[in-house]
């Protein structure tokens, strides 16, 4: 193995029950251009997790501080800020047990943050799909475009006196509400040239694509930065549209099919052209938008794209009104 280049970074990594997959996180960090000083992993899973002696050995011959905090029930934003609190170190690397850095990420991005002086870099996470079934899944959502997360993140740990602490009281959502918040402020940031990849799609069931979908909304919907109305404005259109439509008629043209103001099945007509721009807008339109190739959308796919957004917007719909109307009165 090449001699690590080992700088005063602290890399802080939340895990709850994903033993593998910390395993293998770890396991990869021998091989990085630049290596963490130190490295800090809450771990909130129910039994205590015991780090192989290789990677043990690695810190201690690169005079790493390893440190395990083992506390359970905590949410992603609560062990990062345990994460914050504890690290001996002004740099701080923040990455999650889902994603798979390059070995060039580190070194790339802390070398561009020294380059431009800048307050720090964000992560950049490519969603990947193998198969037909995530192939749909990533159209519907994330795209083929790698996107702004904070997981990959490389921040100076002053930037957490302006912009606060995560919120620890969300399952989901907490990363985006914090990136908002440096955004207010602000804050200068570089363009990372470095990117991560998630693969869980190409393990995720449309049951649990469904599942997950809902819990983050209904988590996500309290936060300041999440617009639980969005789409609001596109449904409540479509709404009015129908009722005008289906009273056009009656109001017009008094149901006289002689009149110039009678339109034969208009409300048929309507529901139609609704349903014809919903499938334009979210079977073809947003995907291309997110980087999705047009020779995978058509000439048929665009159909499975928008019949699984529609659930997915009908899920979040259903999310939005459990958490206002029924989780915050219990």
């Amino acid at each position: 193995m090449a001699h690590n280049m080992v700088e005063e970074i602290s890399l802080i990594i939340p895990s709850r029950d994903a033993k593998e997959k910390l395993l293998h996180l770890l396991g990869c960090i021998p091989y990085w251009k630049m290596i963490p000083d130190e490295i800090i992993v809450i771990d909130s899973s129910e039994n205590k997790l015991l780090i192989p002696k290789d990677f043990v050995l690695f810190t201690k011959n690169n005079n790493i501080k390893l440190l395990i905090i083992h506390e359970t029930n905590l949410y992603p934003g609560h062990a990062r800020n345990i994460g914050i609190s504890d690290s001996k170190n002004s740099m701080l690397a923040f990455l999650d047990v889902s994603t798979c850095p390059t070995n060039e990420w580190l070194y790339s991005g802390y070398n561009l943050i020294r380059k431009n002086n800048s307050q720090g870099i964000w992560g950049n996470t490519y969603y990947q799909a193998n198969a037909f079934p995530s192939k749909i899944f990533r159209a519907c959502t994330f795209g083929e475009e790698p996107i702004k997360t904070l997981p990959g993140s490389i921040l100076k740990k002053n930037i957490f006196n302006t912009c606060g602490l995560f919120i620890e009281s969300v399952r989901a959502g907490e990363d985006g509400d914090w990136m908002s918040r440096a955004d207010l402020q602000k804050i200068k940031m570089s363009s990372p040239e470095e990117f991560l990849t998630y693969s869980e799609l190409n393990t995720t069931s449309f049951k649990q694509l469904i599942k997950k979908w809902f819990r983050n909304h209904v988590f996500g919907s309290r936060l300041p930065f999440f617009r639980a109305h969005k789409d609001f404005y596109y449904y409540a259109l479509s709404f009015i549209a129908v009722v005008m439509a289906f009273n056009w008629n009656w109001i017009l043209a008094s149901w006289d099919e002689e009149s110039i103001f009678f339109i034969p099945n208009i409300t048929k007509i309507s529901v139609l052209i609704i349903v014809i721009i919903y499938m334009f807008i979210r079977g073809i339109y947003l995907p291309i938008k997110k980087g999705v190739n047009l020779r995978f959308i058509l000439p048929i796919n665009f159909i499975f794209i928008a019949l699984l957004s529609a659930l997915l917007d009908f899920t979040k719909a259903l999310a939005f009104g459990y958490a206002k109307f029924i989780k915050n009165n219990v």
